[in-house]
């Protein structure tokens, strides 16, 4: 018997590894990835560049102070970006001298230091936030306050007119131009997406900067806000308990858990169908059941496809592990947190219940299967398999909330929940003991599921025509006569 099951195990191995489409299917994880963010690249490119002002100065005096302001606010905003990934990643640690103030507390001189090509890089560094390729890279970078400075011409309006519109009567290439004119600012836009309320706030400060300059206030006012006293933060600590920052990634662990491993059932387990009514259509169920015993087919395909399962696995394991880990290491310290069991033991442990959840699943998607002689029949039977993984799936998430309860404890040792909830525990530190427990009440579940689908299978291979009825699967009625006698 253990010599017909290797023999179709490794049969089914090969045919799988060795066939045209092994390679595409290892690779559909990776071509989906590239395929997203070439898309997101092209949605980024291909976004209205309308929104861009262009200022027109009639007198030549005021775009300089247009860009200090656009030079500040800029400043401003990627350094309240550092210090917001600080508090982020580094909760129960003081802020560094260099991000001690908020940004609306920096005075003029800090923000023109700040707006140095460069600063801001060398406080990154400094403080080790990560890398500001990856921010780039991201579309994360601090956003600038960009306009064009166009040469005004005797008729700013109808110029501005021709800045709005492009040669085709489409939108051109500005979302709004600033015309100014002594103290008079006109704001010209064609596209309802111009930011009306940003380019009059940024002409607004503008001239208040250059007012204040003429009237030699500029330096007191920055002199009164250095003068502000800072202000002590003191944190206190809590216990692990009430620690809701805590709870907090414990349950996106969990809850990237239970997800992770119900995708890779419904997409490996489920090539177990089509790859049986394949064999069927192709009489090649009927050679293999001439030669060797039926629960040897059964038990030899099942545990192929669960080999070529953690193959695949393994690869995409390397491949996403890999550029997860190259990702991580241009990121902040702290901002990518630990499982409470640490990330090997957490694997270890999502792949144990990937098998017991792929022996019980993969058992009942191979019965299902024998029963099918064509894609539409595939459909119909396994839809029910679907819906109640859809709705363990639902119903495992909301139990992850509160897993220490006795609705969690109970979805936690219902078998055919049991897989995603425990890989979610897993993530939340629970006792090894506990693990071992409910991984061997999974294996023995997943046993009898075996020899019930094994059942099934036999049924199925010995048949043709249509699916049978319930009671005919279940011999509560009368069996029909199946049209293909075992050898």
């Amino acid at each position: 018997m253990m010599r017909a099951v290797l023999t179709i195990a490794r049969r089914d191995i090969t045919a799988t590894i060795f066939s045209k489409g092994f390679v595409i299917w290892l690779a559909m994880p990776i071509i989906a990835l590239v395929f997203g963010v070439l898309a997101s690249l092209a949605t980024e490119r291909s976004s209205p560049s309308a929104t861009a002002l262009a200022v027109i100065d009639t007198k030549g005096d005021f775009v300089p102070w247009l860009q200090k302001v656009a030079d500040r606010e800029r400043a401003q905003d990627g350094y309240d970006r550092l210090r917001r990934r600080w508090q982020a990643t580094r909760q129960n640690e003081p802020l560094p001298p260099d991000l001690t103030r908020s940004g609306d507390m920096l005075t003029g001189n800090d923000l023109d230091r700040l707006a140095v090509p460069g600063a801001l890089d060398t406080i990154r560094e400094r403080v080790n936030l990560g890398s500001a390729q990856l921010d780039k890279a991201l579309h994360k970078a601090a956003r600038t306050s960009a306009f064009v400075t166009v040469s005004p011409e005797a008729a700013p309006e109808a110029q501005a007119a021709r800045l709005l519109t492009a040669r085709d009567g489409k939108p051109g290439r500005f979302g709004a131009v600033l015309i100014i004119d002594d103290n008079d600012f006109t704001v010209l836009r064609q596209r309802k997406d111009a930011n009306i309320d940003h380019i009059t706030q940024m002409a607004n400060t503008a001239w208040t900067l250059r007012a204040l300059h003429l009237a030699g206030l500029v330096g007191r006012i920055d002199e009164i806000r250095s003068e502000q006293p800072t202000i002590a933060v003191k944190n206190i600590a809590l216990s692990s308990a009430h620690n809701e920052s805590g709870k907090q990634r414990g349950a996106a662990f969990a809850t990237g858990a239970a997800m992770i491993l119900f995708a890779l059932i419904s997409l490996l387990a489920g090539a177990l169908l089509s790859n049986m009514v394949e064999e069927k259509a192709n009489k090649i169920i009927e050679v293999l059941v001439a030669s060797v015993p039926v629960p040897a087919i059964f038990a030899g395909k099942l545990v192929a496809m669960l080999t070529v399962s953690l193959i695949g696995v393994a690869v995409w394991g390397v491949m996403i592990g890999g550029a997860a880990a190259f990702v991580i290491a241009q990121l902040p310290v702290g901002l990518i947190s630990t499982p409470e069991r640490g990330w090997t033991e957490l694997a270890v442990l999502g792949l144990a219940y990937f098998v017991c959840a792929y022996l019980i699943y993969g058992a009942l998607y191979l019965g299902i299967g024998s029963l099918c002689s064509s894609i539409r029949e595939v459909q119909t039977l396994s839809m029910p398999v679907t819906v109640l993984q859809m709705a363990i799936l639902i119903v495992t998430l909301g139990a992850l909330d509160s897993p220490e309860n006795t609705w969690g404890q109970a979805v936690s040792w219902f078998p055919l929940s049991a897989p995603y909830m425990m890989a979610g525990r897993a993530a939340l530190g629970t006792d090894l003991a506990v693990h071992a427990a409910a991984i061997l009440w999974q294996l023995s579940f997943a046993a009898l599921v075996i020899l019930g689908s094994a059942r099934l299978f036999r049924y199925g291979v010995l048949r043709s025509g249509p699916p049978p009825s319930f009671n005919q699967m279940f011999g509560l009625g009368k069996p029909a006569r199946p049209a293909t006698t075992e050898r």
